[in-house]
């Protein structure tokens, strides 16, 4: 299905970015960025060091007469008992905004539309630091012409 490629796709990109950026995490050092699809798995918080991360989430699709969009959030946390923490959280921030604004076009089939929006809060839960990302893509519009193929689209969504 749409949603579940484009998260696959933006979270491969956020992966792409941070492969090589290493932070300290709770009880550990030198931890990668680990980046979840839509939400973090109930095993993972039986295990306190799954920050610094990043999760890719699907949050609507919207149809009109111009077309498709579907807007994925992507929600940053990084932990610092360093009152400069902040930086870390920011410097994946930037390396991710700077990858999708490169790659604009994900798997030849979703288009990054602009403006994309990255943010933070002012009161940051010290000492977990955490930032946000706003993205639409194109989608594709099915139209009332695949009614006849509706079943062999949804075969081929689901492989």
């Amino acid at each position: 299905m749409i949603p579940t490629l484009l998260i696959e796709a933006v979270a491969t990109e956020v992966e792409a970015a941070v492969k090589d950026y290493k932070l300290s995490a709770e009880n550990q050092d030198d931890k990668k960025v680990t980046v979840y699809r839509q939400h973090i798995p109930n095993d993972a918080f039986e295990d306190d060091s799954y920050y610094p991360l990043a999760i890719v989430s699907y949050q609507d699709s919207t149809d009109d007469e111009n077309g498709s969009t579907a807007t994925i959030g992507i929600t940053f946390g990084v932990y610092g008992e360093d009152k400069n923490a902040w930086r870390d959280l920011l410097s994946i921030m930037e390396r991710t905004r700077q990858r999708l604004l490169i790659y604009r076009k994900l798997d030849d089939r979703f288009r990054l539309i602009l403006p994309s929006k990255f943010e933070t809060i002012e009161n940051q839960p010290y000492p977990f630091w955490f930032g946000y990302a706003t993205l639409a893509y194109t989608i594709a519009q099915p139209t009332e012409e695949l009614a006849g193929d509706w079943q062999a689209i949804m075969e081929e969504d689901n492989a």
